[in-house]
C-alpha cells in the first residue's frame, strides 16, 4: 500500500490558516505531503486564497479543491482559473455548461465523483440518477471516488458494486475508472503502471 497526502483547507476559515496548511505542507513535503487543496462549502470564494496557492504551486505542490458539487459552474472556473486546480472534488455540475465542460474535457481535468456521498446530502435524487454516466460519456476523465465517511458510510469497494448495479458497469467499464483514477493521481510514474498491471491482471482473471 502506497499513499501520499493532500492538506485540505476550509474556505471558511482565515487566509492566515491556509498559509499555515501551506507551511504544513512545505515542511513535510518529504515525507508524502503532495498538494494542498480548498474544501467546504463553494459560496465561500477562493479569491482571497489566491496568493497562497499562487504560492503553493509555485513551491511544486498540487492543487486540488472542491468545486460543481453544490454550486454551479461558476465554482469550477473559479477553481481553475483562480485556483488553478489539477482535478475537482466533485466537479458534477460541469454538466450544466456545455462550453466549460469541454473546456475540462480538452485540458483533461479529473473530477473525483463520489456519488454515494451525493445521494447522502441530497444533491441527486438517488444513486441510479446520479450523473456519472454522463460524466463519463461526455469524454470527461472520471475516478469513482468515497467522501464523507461519517455521512456516506461507504467503502471503494462498495462504491464500485454501487455503480456496475446501479449502472450496469460490466468488468471494462469499471477497470476504465480504476485506470482514469491511477492515471489523475500525483503518484509516481512507476507506481500508475503498476496499477494499470494490476487492473489489466484483474480483468485476465477467470474469477
Amino acid at each position: 500500500m502506497e499513499c501520499r497526502v493532500i492538506l485540505d483547507h476550509s474556505r471558511r476559515r482565515p487566509v492566515e490558516r491556509a498559509r499555515a496548511t501551506l507551511r504544513l505542507a512545505l515542511r513535510y513535503a518529504a515525507d508524502g505531503v503532495v498538494g494542498i487543496g480548498m474544501a467546504g462549502e463553494e459560496s465561500h470564494s477562493l479569491r482571497p486564497f489566491a496568493d497562497v496557492l499562487r504560492e503553493a504551486r509555485d513551491a511544486g505542490l498540487h492543487l486540488v479543491h472542491h468545486a460543481g458539487e453544490m454550486c454551479g459552474p461558476d465554482s469550477i472556473r473559479e477553481a481553475l482559473d483562480v485556483g488553478m486546480a489539477e482535478r475537482l472534488g466533485h466537479g458534477i455540475r460541469v454538466l450544466d455548461d456545455p462550453e466549460l465542460l469541454a473546456e475540462v474535457r480538452d485540458r483533461a481535468v479529473p473530477l473525483e465523483v463520489c456519488p454515494s456521498s451525493n445521494v447522502a446530502l441530497g444533491l441527486v435524487p438517488s444513486y441510479g440518477g446520479h450523473p456519472l454516466p454522463r460524466l463519463t460519456g461526455a469524454g470527461l476523465a472520471v475516478t469513482l471516488s468515497t467522501d464523507i465517511p461519517s455521512v456516506a458510510g461507504v467503502r471503494l469497494t462498495d462504491e464500485y458494486r454501487r455503480a456496475r448495479d446501479a449502472f450496469g458497469y460490466d468488468d471494462e467499464a469499471l477497470a476504465a475508472l480504476a485506470r482514469a483514477a491511477a492515471d489523475a493521481s500525483f503518484a509516481p510514474e512507476e507506481t500508475k503502471a503498476r496499477l494499470h498491471r494490476e487492473v489489466d491482471d484483474w480483468l485476465a482473471s477467470p474469477d
